[in-house]
């Protein structure tokens, strides 16, 4: 439960973080997903395909894997945290990240299947992304919600 209650604290991420995410792996991995769906970072629907546990857990399973980039660990839980809430405004804007990043760990600590999933999925993304490996346009996020989308 203290996870829960870290995330549940009333700060928002700094927008400094926000715009060197944009830049970084994470951002490297998840814009031009969005761009493929259409969408613009910060505005993905949390509703729908888009905001589905998987969809959350992918980015927060991109998020938990773009630590393991970085040249030193972060110094604190805090810093991990910050990270994680930083990709879901990324992904969901600064309203929406900390509830969406709080019901996205709740429901990977109840070691829900899609949670799961969607969170080694982000990770192997990330890292393929990363060694350059994968181009954009074959990444499970825009892939799996394409294909939901167009079924609406």
């Amino acid at each position: 439960m203290g996870v829960l209650n870290h995330l549940i604290a009333p700060r928002r991420p700094a927008r400094k973080q926000l715009a060197a995410a944009l830049r970084s792996p994470l951002g490297t991995l998840l814009l031009p997903q969005f761009e493929r769906l259409g969408l613009v970072a910060g505005t993905v629907p949390i509703h729908g395909p888009t905001g589905s546990a998987w969809s959350r857990a992918y980015v927060l399973g991109a998020a938990c894997a773009s630590l393991q980039q970085q040249d030193a660990a972060p110094a604190s839980d805090q810093e991990c945290f910050g990270v994680a809430l930083t990709a879901f405004a990324m992904t969901y804007g600064e309203d929406a990240a900390r509830a969406c990043l709080a019901q996205t760990v709740a429901a990977a600590e109840a070691h829900e299947p899609e949670v799961e999933d969607g969170m080694m999925q982000g990770a192997t993304d990330l890292a393929l992304v990363t060694s350059g490996d994968m181009a954009a346009a074959d990444l499970a996020f825009a892939l799996r919600n394409g294909e939901e989308m167009e079924e609406l």
